[in-house]
């Protein structure tokens, strides 16, 4: 029960923030970090129970959270702290969220906010972390290692590019959406004008769409090719209260609310 309580807590905090915001701030000037996120390390991170992960560089650290149990923190000297996770708390004007808690040295302070950040190499993150402890303070990225399930759906879109849209805008009367299945890497749906299939891609909380037009009308504006191009464009995502942000280039780029 505590496992459940606690991970939709830090959806409803850090993930609906993010999806009420159609503007997020880019952190990516100030937080760049040293990459030790490769597909194979977040697998192993899985595997060993980790549901939120965090690192970053000058010096090296690295935070993992498990849900159920505990948060630890790896800092410079491969000294590790670890310690049961406490109640998240809002943290912020942005959606962000607080774990804050008392340990048998000091304290240990982790804020996790919806604010795009960068490492060394460029690959963006969709969630800023800064960490405090022993009266030191780390700032790096974080990912939320299990999100790609919460995008098995069907999804409306609601806005693109800071617009809201109205089902009259389209030929059909009705709003594009896309189905997504992680699973099998399956992506179909309705971009405005004609219907839509491909494939997508996932890794934590980065996304790559492949869509392609399956039908062949012509369309009376260019709402379709822009809407594709966005949706190939896509590098982040983010999902909570029902809703799915997509992020390029540090930037909101559209929402989808849960069809109903």
């Amino acid at each position: 029960m505590k496992t459940r309580t606690v991970f939709y807590l830090l959806c409803l905090l850090v993930l609906a923030g993010s999806c009420r915001r159609e503007n997020v701030p880019d952190r990516a000037k100030t937080t760049k970090t040293t990459s030790s996120t490769s597909t194979s390390v977040w697998e192993e991170k899985r595997k060993q129970g980790v549901d939120f992960t965090a690192f970053g560089g000058t010096p090296a650290w690295s935070l993992d959270v498990d849900f159920a149990k505990n948060i630890r923190l790896k800092a410079q000297g491969n000294n590790v702290l670890t310690t049961s996770l406490p109640e998240p708390k809002p943290y912020g004007k942005n959606g962000g969220v607080l774990l804050d808690t008392k340990t048998g040295t000091g304290r240990l302070r982790v804020t996790i906010e919806p604010a795009v950040c960068k490492d060394d190499n460029g690959r963006e993150y969709a969630y800023s972390v800064v960490v405090e402890a022993n009266k030191k303070r780390y700032t790096g990225c974080g990912a939320f290692l299990r999100a790609e399930s919460r995008l098995n759906d069907t999804w409306v879109l609601e806005s693109f590019k800071g617009q809201r849209l109205r089902p009259e805008l389209f030929s059909e009367r009705r709003l594009p959406y896309l189905a997504i299945n992680v699973k099998d890497s399956r992506l179909e749906g309705y971009a405005g004008c004609n219907q839509i299939g491909g494939k997508v891609q996932t890794d934590a909380d980065q996304v790559q769409f492949e869509p392609v037009t399956s039908t062949r009308k012509a369309c009376a504006s260019k709402f379709e090719s822009d809407f594709l191009n966005a949706l190939r464009s896509a590098t982040l995502y983010r999902v909570g209260k029902n809703r799915l942000t997509l992020l390029s280039n540090g930037q909101y780029v559209m929402t989808f609310r849960k069809k109903n």
